[in-house]
């Protein structure tokens, strides 16, 4: 019997060799860090009931026994003593099968139900895999819409093996959002374009109910209305298009809105529940956010510490392809180029464009290659109509393809940092299976996630001195007082730009304290922080300790601090002690050393 192919061989063999991978890593401690935060709503709402985390104990017990997160970043308490989950929970709505599942087994199987232990970690991850098949199997039905198998099969081969999807998916990100999302926005996608086939009901159901689940998952990603609103099919003008479209299908469109809604209730009644207010902005650390007037797009684009481009330049064939998309369905091309930098523009506004360590390249802009597929579809298709053009353009797909499932092994062994990552580094390691620990100074400085800092390398760094009080002229004392009055001492306030002009120093801390005999209230701290727009990020509070005191005795306190990556170069360093008692002490020669990288 003569094979036929199908696309969808492709696709099982892709299915296949995404579960294949992902679980040559055991799926244990999957349910960490952000996704420990996506995924809490579920065990304190089902198993502890306590939605608003007021009992800190059984936290404390599943951080202790599991280590899911160094700190409880994930959650923020408010006024009213209340802790607010931190994202969103389109998540939860995703995990919520599974995480039921295994609630039933859990015990059956000998382990707790918890919400953390293995038949958890491990049912939640068969979870991400499965969304994963579907997000795949959609995804190929809108390349089907437009293209031939052969079209079709080429790109999905690409976006599978030549972009940070594969990394994303298999490796690190089974559980994170975007893997959802991607799932998520193909699936939008093909019934947008289902429901200008025919304006059926059922599809503005799914179009409403899926930009909303899209929007709780992330609620930034709420622009993905727009690909419902700016599709057009037709030849006729753009405009007119439009105008028809809402005079013919008005109803439809109401409907979508609602469908859209009723998805967003969940989080609205959380929010007035929990804190009172339906709305809640609940990203309260100055040291982050939006910077929509200052967008970091260019090293969102081309920075070699993550920079898109960088790191996944095949995705500037789709870009190529959008021409002859536009040659095709001008008013589609302006659509999808409109939303993707509307997209990039809002990617790139966050003031930590390079987040998330555990994500090679980019991983913000994962969802959107199912909308991406399509120019570079169009671009494929040209390609395959001419010999000489498949001769000249398959060798550089197979060159990037190779390249980024190379760059992806060094980045899963280490050999290209997570996120510290530089120009001189990137081609110091460019095609290595090792690293040099010599080009290790190449790096950014490692920024620790431990709350307290050690300098070492003190050799690679000048010293100078950024501040020195030694309150010689204080009257009798020659020392700062500090009382039931006055609780607070005075300190340098420095702007990052007159610290250095580099992207961080060290800042050594010291001063002199004197604790009076019999002395038994809290001791004092001596705090370092930065502000932005005079609100407090990066705070570190120096405690001494009991046990290192001298008493009636003057104790020399030194600390290491490390700038943070500031949002702006008017951010401002202060250093005081801050005295937590009544009983008087006194505080003499606070000095702050900076050092600056010789480099």
């Amino acid at each position: 019997m003569k094979y036929t192919y199908s696309y969808k061989h492709l696709l099982f063999i892709l299915c296949c060799v995404l579960i294949l991978f992902r679980f040559t890593i055991p799926p244990v401690n999957m349910l960490t860090w952000d996704v420990f935060g996506y995924y809490l709503y579920l065990p304190s709402h089902f198993i502890q009931h306590d939605i608003a985390l007021q009992n800190q104990e059984w936290i404390t017990q599943l951080l202790d026994k599991y280590e899911p997160t160094s700190t409880l970043y994930q959650a923020i308490q408010i006024e009213n003593g209340n802790w607010v989950m931190k994202y969103s929970m389109g998540m939860s709505f995703l995990y919520a099968p599974f995480f039921f599942i295994a609630h039933l087994i859990a015990e059956l199987l000998g382990y707790p139900a918890d919400g953390l232990s293995l038949p958890y970690q491990i049912t939640l991850s068969i979870g991400g895999l499965i969304y994963a098949i579907i997000g795949l199997i959609y995804f190929s039905k809108v390349l089907r819409h437009f293209f031939d198998q052969k079209v079709t099969s080429i790109v999905l081969i690409l976006i599978f093996f030549g972009t940070n999807y594969f990394q994303l998916t298999i490796f690190d990100g089974t559980l994170l959002s975007h893997n959802f999302l991607f799932m998520l926005y193909s699936i939008l996608i093909y019934f947008t374009i289902k429901f200008y086939q025919d304006f059926k009901l059922k599809n503005t159901v799914i179009i409403g109910f899926t930009a909303g689940l899209i929007t709780l998952v992330r609620p930034s990603e709420g622009i993905c209305i727009l690909i419902p609103l700016l599709w057009c099919n037709s030849s006729e003008n753009y405009f007119t298009s439009k105008i028809k479209l809402l005079k013919t299908q008005f109803l439809p469109l109401v409907l979508a809105s609602v469908c859209f809604l009723i998805m967003l209730l969940p989080q609205l009644i959380y929010w007035k529940s929990v804190t009172g207010h339906y709305l809640f902005y609940s990203y309260t650390n100055p040291g982050e956010g939006f910077d929509f007037f200052f967008p970091h797009t260019y090293n969102f684009l081309f920075s070699f510490r993550k920079g898109w481009f960088i790191y996944t330049p095949l995705i500037l064939f789709a870009f190529t392809g959008l021409y002859f998309l536009y040659k095709k369905n001008k008013a589609l091309s302006i659509s999808i180029f409109s939303f993707i930098l509307l997209d990039i523009y809002i990617c790139s506004s966050w003031s930590n464009w390079w987040y998330a360590g555990g994500s090679f390249s980019s991983r913000s802009l994962v969802p959107i290659y199912s909308l991406l597929a399509i120019p570079l579809g169009f671009l494929i298709e040209k390609i395959t109509l001419s010999k000489q053009k498949k001769s000249l353009f398959y060798p550089v797909f197979g060159f990037f393809i190779l390249l980024n499932l190379f760059q992806t092994w060094q980045f899963e062994n280490g050999i290209i940092s997570k996120e510290r990552m530089t120009k001189a580094y990137y081609f110091s390691i460019f095609g290595k299976t090792s690293k040099d620990p010599k080009n290790e100074k190449l790096l950014l400085v490692d920024r620790t996630v431990d709350a307290e800092e050690k300098f070492k390398n003190e050799k690679d760094y000048s010293k100078s001195i950024l501040f020195k009080n030694t309150f010689d002229t204080v009257a009798k004392t020659k020392a700062f007082i500090l009382n039931e009055t006055v609780s607070y001492s005075p300190g340098p306030d420095i702007k990052f730009s007159q610290i250095t002009n580099k992207d961080h120093a060290w800042i050594k801390v010291s001063a002199k304290i004197f604790i009076p005999k019999n002395y038994e209230e809290e001791l004092p701290v001596i705090v370092a922080t930065f502000h932005h727009k005079d609100q407090t990020y990066k705070y570190f509070a120096y405690e001494l300790k009991k046990d290192k005191i001298k008493y009636n005795a003057w104790n020399t306190i030194e600390f290491d601090y490390l700038t943070p990556e500031v949002r702006t170069n008017d951010d401002n360093l202060k250093v005081y002690v801050w005295h937590r008692g009544k009983k008087q002490i006194l505080l003499d020669d606070l000095i702050i050393y900076k050092y600056e990288s010789k480099d």
